[in-house]
């Protein structure tokens, strides 16, 4: 086969490749939508202007290798400028660029010139993620796409998750419940904080039935039968207003709900692992709400006994957030209290996942988001606080797929009635597991021959360390005065 044939066929190939392409590219543009063709005109404007914009913002690099070469007649030849490959994928909220790093043009390049990009290819934000070593994605946002509302995505049985809504990508964002430690929510009121449990309220009650029960607490309500949580409460094994003392004797019920289960779940299964064979009718999921939960666990300001009952509700839920992970025991603490100490970082630390609607101040997202969230300025909640707009938008983190990062959510949208209508025919569902307070024992000392072993103990039951010997009373000088009467009249 000569040289021509070999060219001939290569010429025809390249041809034919070139007309596949074109074809399945006008097919595909014949088919889509006007907003998806919209997209696509955007996403090939952005590719061909990319060889003169990356020089622009400095995404190139010269190589050194070529510097000071000279062509055949003598002359200097100019050096060759390297620049990252790009492929430019339209999507419904704007585009989707992937890039191919060079060296010397990475991730911190791209994070610096993200704002010039964004003017550049008319979109409202660029945001960079490294996919894997040498490969980023750049999401180009044209618009707000969490302007957008849709139906809450309810789950079906058997699917342990809590839903949250969309994030600007379309992608929906849920929490999975299995080995999950905890949930805390913040944000100013109005925003949608108690609406988004009441939602998960309901969608548990719906796929869960009698394999899930919920604990309420209501920390806005002096009487809970009036708040936002009184028309569920029948529901739920107990609701409870905002009274620390009452919430710590709830607390604690909850607490020997999970001291008591392992052996429950040994009697049932043979082995204590919750979420091996997932929630049963003897052994339910336990959703714990406590609504302004700062109420029940911030001590600044209080003194004495005060003090000491906040420190112990504090001790209580940082038992439930430990040991309840693995034995389907989930607390959600939600608060509006602008300060970091809403929720202590003793009880903060051990909820793995953040959520934070609209706050007026860094200080108060990071009660529920942390002090990561300072360094991730596109996702700060106080940019949320338009009422007009953000009311359903939360920013989230510590849910798979985040990589420990935030990202923006925009909460499904479900009707109040239908919240109602779902949770009130489930009340037959709720039924008390709550296990009654074991019997106090205590060490017979007044008759050293007595033996202390003749009746027997529960099986696990530690013996109570003996008293302290009660302190003297001091006499009041008035005691004493009639004390010294009496031995007169005596004489």
């Amino acid at each position: 086969m000569d040289l021509s044939t070999v060219a001939g066929l290569a010429i025809a190939g390249l041809a034919g490749w070139l007309t596949y392409r074109a074809a399945t590219t006008g097919y595909r543009y014949y088919k889509a939508t006007p907003q998806q063709r919209l997209r696509i005109r955007h996403a090939w404007w952005v590719r061909r202007r990319w060889n003169k914009l990356s020089a622009n913002v400095g995404l190139v690099r010269i190589d050194e290798n070529t510097k000071g070469r000279k062509g055949m007649n003598g002359k200097a030849v100019k050096p060759t400028t390297v620049r990252p490959r790009i492929k430019v994928i339209p999507e419904p909220y704007g585009l989707r660029v992937i890039v191919r790093t060079i060296a010397g043009v990475g991730q911190a390049e791209f994070e610096r010139a993200a704002q010039w990009l964004a003017d550049a290819w008319i979109c409202d934000s660029v945001e960079v993620h490294r996919v894997t070593p040498g490969t980023l994605e750049l999401r180009c946002l044209v618009g707000n796409p969490l302007d957008e509302r849709r139906e809450y995505d309810w789950p079906q049985a058997g699917d342990w998750r809590l839903p949250i809504g969309h994030n600007p990508w379309g992608r929906q964002i849920s929490v999975p419940l299995r080995q999950l430690s905890g949930i805390k929510v913040a944000g100013l009121p109005g925003y949608g904080k108690t609406f988004l449990m009441l939602g998960w309220l309901a969608s548990l009650a719906h796929a869960g039935g009698p394999l899930v029960q919920f604990a309420l607490f209501d920390g806005k309500s002096s009487d809970p039968r009036y708040g936002d949580w009184g028309e569920v409460g029948q529901r739920a094994l107990f609701l409870v207003g905002d009274n620390p003392e009452t919430a710590h004797q709830r607390l604690t019920e909850l607490v020997r709900l999970v001291k008591d289960r392992p052996g429950r779940l040994v009697a049932e299964r043979g082995h204590p692992q919750f979420w091996k064979q997932g929630p049963t009718f003897e052994n339910p999921l336990v959703l714990v709400l406590m609504d302004e939960c700062h109420n029940y666990v911030d001590s600044s300001g209080l003194r004495g006994k005060e003090k000491e009952l906040i420190e112990s509700n504090q001790r209580l839920m940082r038992v439930l957030a430990k040991e309840g992970r693995g034995l389907g025991v989930i607390p959600v603490l939600a608060t509006q209290k602008q300060t970091g100490d809403a929720i202590p970082t003793a009880v903060r630390d051990n909820l793995e996942v953040g959520i934070s609607f609209a706050c007026f101040t860094l200080e108060g997202a990071e009660a529920a988001l942390g002090s990561g969230i300072r360094k991730d300025e596109p996702n700060w909640p106080t940019a949320l606080v338009d009422k007009d707009r953000n009311v359903g938008v939360c920013v989230v983190t510590g849910v798979p797929g985040l990589d420990g990062q935030y990202d923006r959510v925009r909460v499904g949208d479900i009707e109040e009635d239908l919240v109602l209508e779902v949770v009130g025919s489930s009340f037959g569902d709720r039924r008390e597991i709550i296990p009654a307070e074991g019997p106090t024992l205590r060490k017979v000392t007044d008759e050293p021959s007595q033996s202390t072993t003749g009746s027997a103990a529960p099986a696990g039951a530690s013996d109570p360390q003996p008293k302290a010997p009660p302190k003297p009373r001091r006499a009041s000088r008035k005691t004493a005065a009639d004390n010294d009467q009496d031995d007169r009249k005596a004489g």
